[in-house]
């Protein structure tokens, strides 16, 4: 049974059949209303239209029968006769017409009366008005009898006269009892409609009470029905604003209850469903920190790449190694300069985007970097091709110079070290046969001093070999001892003034002006002075020998990332590009009688105190060694060596 009621009086019915009551109750209103009104108009119609003008009419006449009964008694006067005769004969031929107008008045009144519902028939008035009108017939001969006798028989005028009198008399108290009764009739019609009008009022009153009550009770039960309307409408919006918490109750089995009911169970489900999303945020925003976190802690440099060539992705290691800064995060890699410094990853870039396989770079150098190699792996990041078939690219770099530097320290070290061995084998196995030879040329020369000239000039030139022979044993003997050194901190500025007045005589032998620039207060370094005083003499004695015809040599100390860098300068003929990747190499030589093992020497004293030295071309012409030294801080504590910018 519930189930078609509900079907059929759902609440959009309910509430069409509510206000149709108040229509009909405010049509029945409205109708008693026009009733009402279109009655009381009748009646009025009745008085104004039908008692008022026969009362006024019959009021006419019965002034005129006044006035014409008075003027009776003036009519046989000799002096007035004339005139007045004249009146009477035109009232006689006037007051038909009055009697006639009564009579219509009469019937018009009585035709009202019946459309009004209310047959009153004017019988007192018609019965009056026909004895006025059977008088009239009677006294229209009479009064021309009296006219004719006026001036023959004055008795029988009289006698004829008294009669007339009467008769008159009795006409005028007919129209005055068809006026009073004609005034009855408007009296008892005029209280008809005020009656009519005072019941009128008590039942609109009455029923237009019933219409509003009908109305409020209609409106409340609309309101009833309606009121979960608001609620849920504030519902929804605090749902929309993301409160999902409170709810609405409402109890009922119509269709907004029903509502109510469903929209809640669906935020029920969206809550629930967000409470999963907002755990499952919050352990991609984990999984994302910790991501962020391992790529920001890498040592090696990421950068990724989308399918439309833009940078997405850097880590402060991609800043130190390629150069490429969390600035450029949504520029084109093209509008970089990390392709123009490294054109082999642009190459690997392009290769793995358009759906290579991953490449590996060893090795490369960048430009912009001094000394910098990095190993690359270029590897495809992401699934999703963009409309060219274009993919998206990782790159991975890893900065390798100080593994490479090392590398090839420890070739150099071991290499070194096994030239040591067999320079100190060589040597021991040389210097006795050389000492020999040198004492038996020295007792050859004493015997040969009577000679001639060109003898003792051969062994002269023999004497000088034999010299030379010496002090390369001497100098592969100084390459295979020389100690680790004993570091200790100490300022460098006594070191590099000592060692320029040591040599400044040298230097003015050869005609060389040396120039001495120390910056001040340098920082202290670790050093073991005899070794790195020797590497030092070795770089002034190389720049004087780069220039045999004189020139200007200086020696210049600044302070350089927390350490020293010493710079000798020369303008001699310069080093070829070359012959520089050679200089620090073991026996490499430019010089005609050099030997190759100043430079490694020094190379090797430098590093061993943690520093770093490089050959550079000087502008416009000359050569500079350039050689850094860290802080003694740095060196007692084994950072890593840094290299000479």
């Amino acid at each position: 049974m519930t189930g078609p009621r509900r079907k059929w009086l759902t609440i959009p019915t309910r509430i069409v059949l509510g206000y149709m009551v108040v229509l009909v109750a405010f049509g029945v209103v409205g109708g008693f209303s026009f009733f009402q009104h279109h009655r009381t108009s009748q009646t009025l119609g009745l008085l104004q239209d039908g008692y008022l003008p026969l009362a006024l009419t019959l009021g006419q006449a019965k002034a005129t029968q006044s006035v014409y009964a008075n003027l009776i008694e003036r009519a046989l006067e000799s002096e007035r006769s004339g005139p007045t005769k004249a009146w009477l004969r035109a009232a006689l031929r006037i007051r038909p017409s009055t009697l006639r107008r009564a009579y219509e008045g009469v019937e018009h009144a009585e035709a009202l009366a019946t459309d009004l519902g209310t047959p009153a028939p004017l019988r007192s008035v018609r019965r009056e008005l026909n004895a006025i009108a059977t008088a009239y017939e009677k006294i229209d001969g009479q009064y021309e009898q009296l006219f004719n006798l006026v001036d023959d028989d004055p008795e029988a005028v009289e006698a004829l006269l008294t009669e007339l009198r009467g008769t008159e008399q009795r006409i005028e108290r007919n129209y005055d009892r068809a006026s009073q009764s004609v005034q009855q009739r408007i009296s008892r019609t005029s209280a008809l409609a005020a009656e009519q009008e005072k019941q009128a009022t008590f039942l609109l009153g009455i029923l237009g009470l019933l219409a509003l009550v009908v109305g409020v009770a209609v409106t409340f039960l609309s309101q009833r029905l309606l009121r979960p309307i608001p609620l849920l409408h504030e519902r929804v919006a605090a749902v929309a604003r993301g409160d999902l918490s409170s709810a609405v109750d409402i109890k009922r089995n119509d269709e907004l209850g029903q509502l109510v009911a469903e929209f809640e169970r669906m935020v029920q489900a969206l809550a629930a469903r967000d409470q999963r999303l907002r755990e499952a945020a919050l352990a991609e925003q984990r999984l994302q920190r910790m991501q962020v976190q391992i790529v920001e802690a890498l040592r090696a440099a990421i950068v990724v790449i989308d399918r439309d060539r833009v940078i997405r992705t850097t880590n402060p290691a991609a800043e130190e190694i390629l150069g490429v800064s969390s600035r450029e995060v949504g520029s084109s890699i093209d509008e970089t300069s990390l392709l123009r410094r490294f054109p082999a990853l642009g190459a690997a870039i392009e290769q793995v985007a358009v759906g290579g396989s991953a490449l590996t770079l060893e090795g490369e150098p960048i430009a912009g970097f001094t000394e910098r190699l990095v190993d690359v792996l270029v590897t495809p990041f992401g699934d999703e091709a963009g409309p060219e078939g274009m993919r998206g690219v990782l790159v991975v770099a890893d900065d390798v110079s100080d593994a490479v530097a090392t590398k090839s320290r420890l070739i150099q070290t071991e290499r070194l070290a096994a030239i040591g061995r067999m320079a100190a084998h060589v040597t021991h196995e040389v210097r006795n046969p050389l000492s020999s030879i040198g004492l038996n040329v020295d007792m050859l020369g004493d015997e040969l001093s009577d000679a001639d000239a060109e003898s003792t000039k051969l062994m002269e030139s023999i004497q000088q070999e034999l010299e030379r022979l010496e002090s390369i044993t001497e100098e592969y003997l100084r390459l295979a001892r020389l100690p680790e050194p004993s570091l200790t901190p100490d300022d460098p500025t006594i070191l590099l003034r000592d060692t320029a007045d040591f040599v400044q005589r040298e230097m003015d032998a050869a005609g060389v002006e040396l120039s001495v620039d120390l910056a001040s207060q340098l920082p202290e370094v670790a050093m073991d002075e005899p070794q790195l005083r020797q590497a030092l003499l070795n770089l002034l004695r190389n720049a004087r020998e780069a220039m045999p015809e004189g020139g200007t040599a200086k020696l210049e100390a600044t302070r350089y990332e927390g350490g020293v860098r010493v710079q000798v300068h020369d303008e001699g003929a310069g080093i070829s590009e070359e012959d520089r990747e050679h200089v620090f190499d073991l026996f490499y030589t430019t010089k005609e009688r050099g030997t190759g093992l100043g430079l490694p020497l020094t190379q090797q004293i430098v590093v061993a105190h943690g520093g770093n030295i490089a050959c550079k071309p000087r502008h416009p012409h000359g050569t500079t060694f350039e050689v850094w030294l860290p802080p003694a801080a740095q060196t007692t504590t084994g950072s890593p060596v840094r290299r000479v910018g």
